[in-house]
């Protein structure tokens, strides 16, 4: 039970929601950092260091004041930013490419989603799908690092994007 309430207390849960995607962001940058030193290869390092950056203004925000809109906002801007590096700067596709794109996506439906049932429905009884909602966020944050930091398909999301184009084409 203590446990728990440890995880269920807001201040936890805040600190998990800032230090997970921006620490992790920063420690996936310098990992790849290091790691590609001897090497031409860059492209997981400026993927990382985007969502390292792209995260930083999270640890000066209230939680407490703020819309879920400004999420959207801030995950589409994260987006754009990883499209143009990965389009116009890395040029070979990575797999961290294809899961950012998908977390970063589904971040954006979700947020738009719990910005819609707060701030046009007034809900403000939490029900199943704001635990949904944490839920998903925290897997996908744990699944990008992880992705900037191997560049491995472990999900198998490649392969069922390529099953899925195969089907409707």
């Amino acid at each position: 039970m203590a446990i728990f309430d440890v995880i269920s207390n807001f201040d936890f849960a805040y600190v998990l929601s800032v230090i997970l995607p921006w620490g992790g962001g920063l420690m996936a940058f310098l990992y790849s950092f290091v790691s590609s030193i001897n090497e031409s290869f860059k492209g997981l390092v400026a993927l990382s260091s985007i969502m390292a950056i792209g995260y930083l203004p999270w640890i000066f925000t209230n939680f407490q004041t703020i819309i879920y809109l400004d999420f959207v906002l801030l995950d589409i801007a994260i987006l754009v930013a990883v499209y143009v590096t990965q389009r116009y700067f890395i040029k070979e596709k990575t797999t961290a490419y294809v899961y950012l794109i998908i977390g970063l996506s589904i971040y954006a439906f979700l947020a738009l989603s719990i910005y819609l049932d707060t701030n046009i429905l007034y809900n403000y009884i939490c029900w199943w799908f704001w635990h949904f909602h944490s839920s998903v966020v925290m897997f996908f944050d744990l699944c990008m690092i992880a992705v900037l930091i191997i560049n491995r398909d472990f999900l198998g999301l490649i392969k069922l994007k390529r099953w899925l184009l195969q089907l409707a084409f």
